[in-house]
């Protein structure tokens, strides 16, 4: 099962490899695109300088690290749309990028997606979880237009996760684990994130009150949940417990959150992804590995795991 960690800076690509990531990925927003577009119009769902590859000669580096490794890059592309005045910049940028040796794509936009399969037939391309592919259906479309691997989004329950690797099982999938847990279903979600606190529209309080009184069952519960959200911390979402059902499912990769992170943060997720991938197949019984996994929780964040933070919430008991 690959360890897939996301870089932010040229300097810390080695160091990530060496932790033990077999694929990187991020992007870098070209001095073009800012002046015309800025960072809130991000090329790649980052709207701050600190979840951005600083230039060019920045990715070919990373992209050279990954190959003296035998590792991979991935190039972050996955905005859910692009307009027709960006579209011949990104034609342009994944050219350069393609000069520099990356050879696979993360992308949402099926415009993009179809535009770019003409013009660079033999890169690899990531449907991004802002694809919102959420069944077979949907996979398999994307597919026709040229999507050959795809991570599934982070509101799937493992049941569905599951079933879906069942139908499309010829096709490369991911999942999250670590950091950056978010309560929203991504592909839906139209809140702006760039505040430069990196406090997220999700983490701030704000109140639901049901427009017909009395609220039903389902909505009291979606209120309950929605105000607990700003009394977590995203940034302590784990995913470690389910480690052994998506290797049983038949998942091929791990994909870690964290663009902006720092680089040490990014080494001790990577460390725990690999740990726990080992332990999965080591440790049969799931309670004895479930505790484990609990323990780990708590040493990299401090605090004790919590539904919210939890990646697959259906695995998770009041420890």
């Amino acid at each position: 099962m690959r360890i897939i960690s996301p870089v932010d800076h040229a300097a810390e690509a080695v160091d990530l490899l060496s932790a033990g990531a077999d694929e990187l990925y991020g992007g870098y927003i070209p001095l073009v695109w800012q002046e015309r577009f800025g960072l809130l119009a991000s090329i790649n769902q980052r709207t701050f300088a600190g979840a951005q590859i600083d230039s060019y000669a920045g990715l070919c580096t990373v992209v050279e690290a990954c190959n003296n490794a035998e590792g991979e890059f991935a190039l972050t592309l996955n905005s859910p749309f692009y307009s027709d005045a960006q579209l011949p910049l990104l034609l342009d940028y994944v050219a350069e990028a393609v000069e520099a040796g990356v050879s696979s794509v993360i992308l949402a936009d099926l415009g993009l997606l179809r535009a770019l399969k003409i013009q660079f037939p033999d890169l690899l391309f990531h449907a991004s979880t802002l694809a919102h592919l959420s069944n077979s259906a949907a996979i398999r479309f994307y597919q026709k237009q040229g999507i050959g691997r795809i991570i599934l989004p982070r509101h799937l329950n493992l049941s569905d996760m599951a079933e879906i690797r069942r139908q499309v099982p010829d096709l490369p999938c991911d999942a999250f684990l670590l950091v950056g847990k978010c309560p929203n279903t991504e592909g839906l979600c139209s809140f702006h994130h760039s505040s430069s606190d990196k406090i997220w529209p999700c983490e701030i309080p704000y109140q639901i009150e049901p427009a017909v009184e009395p609220a039903s069952l389902e909505l009291q519960q979606a209120m309950a949940t929605q105000a607990s959200w700003s009394m977590s911390n995203r940034r302590h979402g784990c995913g470690l417990c389910a480690i052994p059902q998506l290797l049983q499912a038949g998942f091929d990769g791990l994909k870690l959150v964290g663009r902006g992170s720092p680089t040490q943060r990014k080494v001790v997720n990577i460390a725990a992804a690999v740990e726990f991938v080992n332990l999965a197949q080591e440790i049969k019984d799931f309670a004895a590995y479930r505790k484990e996994a609990i323990a780990s929780h708590l040493r990299i964040f401090g605090v004790s795991c919590n539904e919210n933070v939890c990646y697959y919430p259906e695995l998770f008991e009041d420890s």
